[in-house]
Order: structure tokens, then sequence, then C-alpha cells
């Protein structure tokens, strides 16, 4: 299996987490985290690799690393690397949190979420799952607009763990 199908499979993972939880916790944080390779290091990323490849739960891996990941779905502060939310609202026959997050080429993605926090992350991780497949869901191969390679681009600074911190 390719990484990149690996990856996106993972953050189709974490995106499905997110619409049922509840509210945010560090066992999500650290589901991030991973999926985005923003461990603080490369010896975290090896070792989160490690637990995830060894089958241990994302309860254990947590609170292993308790502390040492960003709140990403616990604090507003701490919106991943390119997150840009263009509109947040709550509904009230939803009894949920909308988010719109807007990627640089323009497109819009929608996510609906039990708590402002989990939507604004939602919102942003559907459209990175998103980005990196080609309309009839195959996989970018080529560069473009954007290429993860070019420094500077989005996907240069996840790979490199620039994500915000807190």
């Amino acid at each position: 299996m390719s990484e990149y199908k690996r990856r996106d499979g993972i953050i189709r993972r974490v995106v499905s987490a997110l619409e049922t939880a509840p509210h945010g916790s560090q066992e999500l944080d650290c589901m991030i985290s991973y999926a985005l390779e923003l461990a603080r290091g490369e010896f975290d990323q090896v070792m989160m690799e490690l637990l995830v490849n060894e089958g241990f739960s994302w309860n254990v891996i947590s609170e292993i690393w308790e502390g040492k990941v960003a709140p990403y779905t616990q604090s507003l502060d701490c919106g991943i690397e390119g997150e840009n939310i263009a509109f947040v609202m709550k509904s009230e026959r939803r009894e949920q949190w909308a988010a719109v997050h807007k990627s640089s080429d323009g497109e819009e993605y929608v996510a609906w979420a039990r708590t402002e926090i989990l939507a604004r992350r939602l919102a942003a991780l559907k459209g990175k799952a998103r980005r990196r497949q080609q309309p009839h869901g195959k996989q970018r191969r080529g560069r473009r607009r954007g290429s993860a390679r070019r420094p500077g681009s989005l996907a240069h600074g996840l790979r490199r763990g620039l994500g915000k911190r807190c």
C-alpha cells in the first residue's frame, strides 16, 4: 500500500472520529498529530508510528503522549497549519456547530460537529483529505500549485512539524 493511500486512510479515520466525538480529548489530539505527522521531533514521530503499527489503542497512545501533543481539539488557539476557517455558527436545530474551511484555491469544505473546536478542525481536515485526491479518486502524483515538496507550502510545513503550537 502506498504511503499516500495509508495516510489518506488515517485522515479518513480521524475525520470519522471527529464527526462522532462529543468533545475534544487528548486521544483525538494524538490522532490528528499522527495523521498529519505533527509530532514534535523525528524520534516522537517514529515512536508514535511504532505504537500504532503494534496495534496499541489510541487511549494507550494518548496516555503515553500526554502533554507532548498540542490540544488541537481542546483549544481554539491550536489550529493546524493551513487551517483557514471562513465561517462558524451554531445551529440550535441541529444542536451542532458548523465550520467552513476555505482552501487557497477557493474550495470550501463544510463540517458539522458537537463543539466549535471540533467543527473547525474537522473542516480543515476534510479540506486536506480532499485536496490530496483527484476528481476520479486517484492520488496525485505530479507537482501542482501548492506541491508538498515546495518549501513554504502547506504540506511541506506539515511534514516538517510546523503546525501551530499552543
